[in-house]
């Protein structure tokens, strides 16, 4: 252990944080933007050799990138999944021997329906919602332990004089408003194409306390410490276009009251990944939606979702080092209920699958001279799904006018995770 550990160090001393490849946390635009604020909030890039101490068990040691990348990671795929108003235009019209029936169920809040809106009908609609991220892989935001080291070199030889270890938590908060327009259009009967355009707000703090340092030897014996480092506090906000998607959706098959559509989203990089408004990634989500119409309408959806390469993923933190935002499998249930004729209750379990995708695991870790195991976070990849449920209401308030609430709600504790997330919306079909 103390062998790896040394090696790591000394090869960490001799690289400098101003060469972090595709993002420059140092100097330039980089060092202005949101990705940079945690980082340097946590030490992780206080020192040129700072290095954040990996697992005692496997006698590993993983870098301070590869921790600021698991962060940047967890966020972008979060920005990348928050779930979006549908194009559900209201009460739906279909015809039966040529005689048109009304169904006034208003439809679903946060999942697609698979009837179009119909031929030449024009269907506008805002939401506006708020996210406040409360932890990441089931450890609070409010306590994030960090460790790293640095090392003091001798200038002439470039032997290891001493290191110097602390041990920290972090309390990240971290918000994002959003406001959300959708426009659809009815090219036909049984096709229309949407377009989704997010504006967010974001905003970033990041407090480093109980900051605890102790000072070894080259033989690893305590010299000096613990003792402890003055509280540290950055903060900042942005706001502009996120990532626009563009759907087209085609009826396959229709009978007396159900529908079966197939559909593909497609999302564009818009937003400024930097500062956590996009994703950095095109995403391709193709899928199958079915919808059954009656005064309880039940409705299911299975999707897979694709992502291109994000500097935002890359823990290598090197030129070419960007890897594939996280993606898999989405399914989607739920049903809506017509209480009224002018009243939907909604609910939904929504789900998404991410692949091989990079996660913080808080550990204690034992280093030789230290009388106390370090509390940190490490970097660690496996496969989890994140599952929400919603639940909310419709209101048609005057003709094809529609109001709507709803609430969505954390039901495990992989990825980034927020507390209970209100959504306020206004729609109406021309």
């Amino acid at each position: 252990m103390k062998r790896h550990i040394l090696q790591l160090l000394l090869l960490a001393s001799l690289s400098s944080v101003t060469a972090m490849g595709q993002i420059n946390c140092v100097s330039g635009a980089a060092a202005q933007k949101l990705v940079c604020e945690f980082p340097f909030a946590t030490g992780l890039f206080r020192n040129d050799s700072a290095l954040g101490v990996g697992s005692g068990t496997s006698g590993a040691t993983l870098n301070a990138q590869q921790l600021a990348s698991s962060i940047n990671i967890g966020i972008a795929t979060q920005v990348s999944q928050l779930p979006l108003a549908s194009a559900s235009a209201g009460t739906v019209e279909v015809y039966k021997a040529g005689v048109p029936e009304t169904f006034n169920n208003l439809g679903p809040i946060l999942t697609d329906r698979a009837q179009t809106v119909g031929r030449h009908r024009l269907f506008l609609g805002f939401t506006a919602s708020q996210f406040v991220f409360t932890d990441i892989d089931g450890t609070s935001l409010d306590t994030l332990p960090f460790s790293y080291a640095a090392t003091a070199l001798n200038p002439s030889t470039g032997a290891v004089l001493s290191t110097t270890y602390t041990t920290e938590s972090t309390k990240l908060q971290f918000k994002i408003d959003q406001f959300i327009g959708v426009a659809t259009y009815g090219v036909s009967n049984r096709i229309d194409v949407s377009v989704v355009v997010p504006t967010e707000y974001v905003s970033l703090g990041a407090t480093t306390y109980n900051s605890q340092s102790y000072i070894v030897n080259a033989n690893n014996v305590l010299v000096f410490g613990p003792y402890s480092n003055p509280q540290t506090y950055t903060s900042g906000t942005a706001s502009g276009l996120g990532d626009i998607t563009v759907n087209g959706k085609g009826e396959l098959w229709t009978g007396e009251h159900a529908t079966v559509s197939a559909a593909m989203n497609v999302r564009v990089p818009s937003g400024d990944d930097l500062n956590y408004l996009g994703s950095g990634a095109w995403g391709f989500n193709p899928y199958i939606i079915y919808s059954y119409l009656g005064k309880v309408s039940p409705h299911a959806k299975l999707g897979y979702q694709w992502n291109t390469s994000t500097e935002l993923n890359n823990p290598t933190f090197t030129s070419g080092g960007n890897l594939s935002l996280p993606g898999g499998m989405q399914y989607d249930v739920g049903a809506d209920w017509a209480v009224a004729k002018r009243l939907t209750v909604a609910a939904d379990l929504l789900g998404n699958q991410f692949l091989n995708t990079p996660r913080l695991i808080s550990t204690k870790t034992t280093i030789t001279g230290l009388p106390t195991p370090l509390a940190t976070s490490i970097a660690g990849n496996s496969t989890y799904s994140l599952n929400n449920a919603s639940a909310g209401l419709k209101i048609a308030a005057y003709r094809d006018l529609v109001l709507s609430g709803n609430v969505l709600f954390q039901i495990n504790d992989n990825g980034l995770r927020s507390r209970p997330t209100p959504l306020v919306g206004i729609s109406y079909k021309f």
